[in-house]
């Protein structure tokens, strides 16, 4: 895939809002601030603060170019996983410190990797006696596709090796892309072989690590932290039912007047051009939304219900009668009397 189609898979790509204060964090340790940046892309404080908010990749990526230019450090991404910490993991951070044991808080983070951010898939393998985890994706090309990865992979031994309480080590590390600065840099981080221009993305486990007890284990709080981990993956795979969540907020808004798109987008968690967005990316649009959702109940209530004409249109949002027969008519060829009396 060319870097370009790869760019543009940014604008149906998104990352959650604690993946972006990670970024910001790491460019303010680099003495890089992006808040200006951040206010001009059109990101406000309650987009960073409500964990239901998604924000855009085509953001995230001008944001994350901005920090590498600014920090001048070409192993930023490396230095930015160094600084991970338990906030900039959302529910995924206290639900796997918690966990009994690494191989437990390994399991959560498979589910987890696209919760934070869309740019890659994870997966696990075991070769021979060891356990590969690979990153998948399909936005290899990307300039800024290597500082994703080194961040990763930095910040997950780096969260591991604490939540453990000692600094134990991979086996190996592969990266896909050439070293992006000094090797002797990835070596001081990984402690282990690391190797470059590999076919895959992935760091090799020993399988006696998996069963090590974690620091911080405690049953209680993991069942609470768990719980919560688990409802952010459901609520974030929701989101692939987006023409349902956006048919039942029109269908719940109907009798108040005509849906608008704004406070529905406001409902959903998301900005208004990202749902425009999302919508274009479903083939459809909001005002076919509508009318989809208008047309059908319209079928509905003729047949199942005793409402009079005059009240299904005002239910439908129309200002008067007249104006539902007339789009009545343009469906289905009948008035809504008429479809009435033949079924």
């Amino acid at each position: 895939m060319s870097s370009a189609s790869a760019a543009s898979l940014l604008q149906h790509r998104t990352v959650a809002p604690f993946w972006l204060e990670f970024l910001l964090d790491a460019a303010l340790r680099a003495g890089t601030d992006l808040s200006g940046a951040l206010v001009d892309l059109g990101i406000s404080n309650d987009d960073l603060e409500n964990p239901h908010s998604r924000i855009s990749m085509t953001v995230e990526d001008q944001l994350l170019r901005l920090a590498l230019a600014g920090s001048e450090d070409p192993l930023f991404g490396l230095h930015m996983g160094e600084g991970i910490r338990p906030r900039f993991m959302g529910e995924l951070g206290y639900a796997s410190m918690s966990s009994a044991t690494l191989g437990d808080a390994i399991e959560l983070m498979i589910p987890f990797m696209q919760v934070t951010t869309e740019y890659a898939q994870l997966r696990f393998e075991w070769r021979g006696k060891d356990l590969w985890l690979i990153w998948d994706s399909d936005m290899a090309t990307l300039p800024t596709f290597p500082a994703r990865i080194d961040a990763n992979f930095a910040a997950a031994i780096t969260f591991g090796r604490w939540i453990l309480g000692q600094s134990y080590n991979p086996e190996q590390v592969h990266f896909h892309h050439a070293a992006q600065g000094p090797e002797k840099e990835y070596e001081r981080i990984f402690q282990c072989e690391v190797a470059f221009e590999q076919p895959e993305n992935a760091i090799v486990l020993s399988p006696e690590l998996l069963d090590l007890p974690l620091r911080d284990a405690d049953p209680d709080v993991h069942k609470v932290a768990r719980s919560r981990m688990q409802r952010a993956v459901t609520q974030y795979h929701a989101r692939e039912n987006l023409l349902d969540q956006v048919r039942l907020e029109i269908q719940n808004r109907l009798q108040q007047g005509v849906p608008q798109l704004e406070p529905i987008a406001d409902q959903l968690g998301v900005k208004p051009w990202t749902l425009r967005r999302q919508l274009r990316a479903e083939n459809t649009d909001f005002s076919s939304l509508l009318e989809d959702e208008r047309r059908r109940l319209a079928c509905d209530w003729l047949l199942h219900s005793e409402r009079s004409v005059n009240q299904i249109a005002l239910d439908l949002g129309y200002s008067e009668q007249s104006a539902f027969n007339r789009a009545f008519k343009r469906w289905f060829g009948v008035t809504p009397v008429h479809y009435r009396d033949q079924g």
